[in-house]
């Protein structure tokens, strides 16, 4: 509840709004911190008008949230001295950035001496013998968030107001007297005798079976000699109470003098692959100490990653509607699909035949965990899957629910891909699987038929897959091919379902996406809360294309046992733009405008936010030939705003480097390109690189020619080198001397750490990326640390090409194992 103070004010007050004004304006001038930090005592001093008993007249309600409005209390007018409302918010933050929690019950009582005291010292500077007091506070039941002043009987001979007197150095003693009164006995009565509760986010790994405790930490600044009690309540964030853990409803006590404690919400363990999940957990009704954050995320990790073989067949589910398409089945096209009213638990299988599909997909409905909505193709005896073009494709005239948002911009939105998945501006898609096609050709070369049937071509940047806003997406198996972007996801910062949420892309071959002579296409363009990458190939752009293979702008992004070849760069990890208020807790304050922030979505922000400055990269292979790929493989900062970069670490391990490149045609190669955050001031980037595990290989492409420089950063930055294979040319002078020419250059920590490769063998084969038997690679790599390995060990190793195996063991450097 917001806090409120209910003030009953006589009607001539009204007309003195100007004077109250002009002492608000002084006192904030000469401490603000009093204005912010005792709403309540200053409001006395607007009390001290003459009231007539029983204080008839105009009744003022002012609330938090914009109480340092002075437009808000001049536009208060009027002449009649009948009743008049108006509201005028109190502020919500101490200081800029920092909430003022409620105040508990047990302050009403630690008001009253305050309030007593400041009367007593006002009455007797009072003009004209007034009597009796000024204030006090309402006896009786009142919420914790709410309390009432009431003006009391003073001299009703009384004409003018002390405060305001003609007298303006009476005025001047007064505001001087208050301002003491409130330095002196203000801070020992109502801010100081309490400790406050602060419940910090926190993460556990969910396990195969059993319960594991997740355990969220909370902290009393200062402790308290009293016992503490408050209680502890959770709630489904993407978790489902009595299904991914026991929901808690419960009264928790804290011994006296603890400066800590913790609040255990048991996980269920299972081996179902899934997303990472969130709890919220909630603190209300302290006693004995007040509040401070009192909401919190608990994540859930999960363990699990899809069984080693061939992906799962496409048959219905069983539990929704079976619609098969295709030659002798039941529905003979697409469009004959209710894709605007799917149900949990459809299927819609669509069989191979020797001529593509040439129709669009556009789906707004929900599957649900249990039973998702599923799209998948049934290859033909040949091994094909069957493909659906997006060249003279056409899209279904009535779109059911989606005939308002789909048709009114038929120019536009249809033109940005052959499938598209989006809802309205209250509810998004969600829990849909898609799998077994080959998709290609939304590209802006080519043309499709929209709903009004006119022929339009796709627009820059069509995808073959286009999340507009989704949630739980698994995109699996597929060949996507010759679109502006593979897979496009949006997330954008208008409400919840504008937002893209938990995405799996896994076993998919992409390649030959992109525009020619654009960097803005790709083969992958991600923006998501929740995005793990797994054992998908990705092959080169489309020729002439300078996008990236894979560019993501997420929280939460794993990518894990992929094979990689081709592109501007390989893997461009950059800024959170237009969702940033739900990645960054500054930008989501920024955004309110001095407006409280809802602490549920502040909790979701922030622990948004920790997923989002740590990503990891593992068990990848990258093959980067200089006359098919740029020269930096792994960007990890930002593109266009330093103020949302990363700044948080990159985890790269057991990955293998394999780079091919001739000094005439790449003078040097980049492996982590961290950049500055300012080019013209030298300011730094605060990104950190974990390296350790990897083997990086560089050799030219040309037989006997020069291979290029090998450089392991840019120009910021801080790399911690574990153990690692690294092609020992990395460190020389002339390397160095070429690949940092510039007053400023990463910090480079562990270079003791690294294998001697100095006279070693090649570490791997230069075409398949097999690791060789040789001393420097066998029994080399160093333990995961312990964070890492709990949340992201190393279980499985990519078989070329889209096949995953288990890893026998984790001995040896890079992304395979030796036999």
């Amino acid at each position: 509840m917001q806090q409120q103070l209910n003030i009953q004010l006589s009607a001539n007050v009204r007309n003195r709004a100007h004077y109250f004004n002009r002492l608000l304006k002084s006192i904030s001038e000469t401490s603000p911190a009093l204005l912010y930090n005792y709403p309540r005592l200053f409001l006395i001093f607007w009390l001290r008008y003459p009231l007539e008993p029983p204080c008839p007249g105009s009744r003022l309600l002012l609330t938090r949230q914009q109480y340092m409005s002075y437009s808000g209390l001049q536009a208060w007018a009027g002449t009649r001295r009948d009743t008049q409302t108006m509201v005028i918010p109190l502020p919500s933050t101490a200081t800029p950035g920092q909430r003022i929690p409620e105040a508990p019950n047990s302050m009403i009582e630690k008001d009253r001496p305050v309030c007593e005291r400041l009367r007593t010292a006002l009455a007797k500077l009072a003009v004209g013998g007034a009597t009796a007091a000024f204030c006090r506070l309402a006896a009786g039941a009142h919420t914790p968030a709410e309390h009432d002043l009431y003006c009391c009987r003073v001299n009703k001979r009384q004409k003018e107001n002390v405060m305001f007197a003609k007298s303006h150095p009476v005025r001047i003693v007064i505001i001087s007297v208050f301002l003491l009164l409130l330095a002196g006995c203000g801070n020992h009565s109502v801010r100081n005798d309490l400790s406050i509760i602060n419940v910090s986010s926190a993460m556990v790994t969910e396990g195969n079976d059993g319960t594991t405790n997740l355990v969220f930490p909370a902290d009393l600044t200062p402790p308290s000699s009293k016992e503490i009690h408050v209680d502890d309540t959770t709630s489904d964030g993407t978790a489902k109470a009595n299904e991914d853990y026991r929901p808690v409803t419960d009264r928790i006590t804290i011994p006296a003098n603890s400066k800590s404690t913790t609040i255990s919400i048991a996980v269920s363990g299972d081996t179902d692959v899934e997303s990472d999940e969130i709890i919220n957990l909630t603190l209300t009704n302290p006693v004995n100490a007040k509040l401070g954050t009192a909401r919190a995320t608990g994540t859930i990790h999960n363990d699990d990653t899809p069984s080693p073989g061939s992906p799962k067949p496409c048959i219905p589910s069983g539990k929704g509607t079976y619609y098969p398409v295709g030659p002798g089945q039941k529905h003979s096209s697409l469009s004959q699909i209710p894709w605007s009213s799917l149900k949990p638990g459809d299927t819609v299988r669509i069989f191979w035949r020797n001529t593509p599909y040439r129709e669009k997909i556009l789906i707004s409905t929900r599957g649900t965990r249990q039973q998702p909505i599923r799209i998948c193709g049934v290859a033909g005896s040949n091994g094909k899957r069957p493909t659906i073009s997006g060249q003279n494709a056409t899209t279904r005239p009535r779109l059911g629910n989606l005939d308002n948002y789909f048709s009114n911009d038929h120019d536009n939105f249809q033109g940005l891909g052959l499938i598209i998945l989006s809802g309205n501006y209250d509810e998004k898609p969600a829990n849909i699987i898609i799998d077994g096609l080959h998709l290609k050709r939304a590209h802006k070369e080519y043309s499709f038929t929209n709903t009004r049937g006119e022929k339009r071509n796709y627009r820059d940047g069509a995808a073959c897959i286009r999340l507009q806003a989704a949630d739980n997406v698994v995109i699996r198996n597929n060949e996507i091919e010759q679109c502006g972007n593979g897979i496009f996801t949006m997330s954008q910062e208008y409400n919840e379902a504008s937002l893209t949420r938990n995405i799996l892309i896994e076993g998919n071959y992409l390649h030959d996406n992109g525009q020619s002579g654009s960097g803005r296409q790709h083969n992958l363009y991600i923006q998501a809360i929740g995005a793990v990458y797994q054992y998908n190939r990705f092959g080169p752009n489309i020729p002439g294309s300078i996008g990236t293979n894979l560019k993501d702008r997420s929280a939460g992004t794993v990518i894990r046992y992929n094979w990689f070849e081709g592109g501007s760069r390989t893997v461009d990890l950059v800024e959170v733009e237009d969702s940033a208020p739900w990645f960054v807790e500054k930008a989501y304050l920024n955004s309110l405008e001095g407006s409280a922030p809802d602490p549920d979505r502040l909790a979701d922000v922030r622990a948004t936010e920790a997923r989002y400055r740590k990503t990891y990269v593992y068990g990848n292979q990258f093959l980067n030939i200089g006359s098919e790929a740029g020269s930096n493989l792994i960007h990890y900062g930002y593109d266009n705003d330093p103020e949302l970069a990363r700044k948080g670490t990159l985890y790269s391990y057991n990955n293998t480097l394999m780079i091919r490149h001739d000094r005439d045609d790449q003078w040097r190669v980049r492996i982590f390109d961290v950049s500055l955050y300012n080019e013209s001031k030298g300011t730094p980037g605060e990104e950190t690189i974990e390296a350790f595990n990897n083997i990086i290989y560089l050799v030219s492409e040309t037989p006997k020619a020069t291979p290029s420089y090998l450089c392991i950063g840019r120009e910021s930055g801080t790399i911690n080198l574990g153990v690692n294979w690294i092609t020992s040319s990395w460190n020389s002078a002339d390397t160095f001397s070429e690949c940092y020419p510039y007053d400023t250059k990463p910090v480079f920590n562990g270079a003791q750490n690294l294998v001697d490769t100095a006279k070693a063998a090649a570490p791997i084969d230069i075409k398949t990326l097999a690791p060789n038997d040789i001393p420097t690679i066998r029994n080399h790599s160093q333990p995961l640390p312990g964070a890492v390995n709990n949340s992201h060990p190393v279980k499985y190793q990519y078989v070329r090409h889209q096949t995953p195996e288990l890893r026998p063991s984790t001995n040896n450097l890079g992304a395979v194992e030796l036999p």
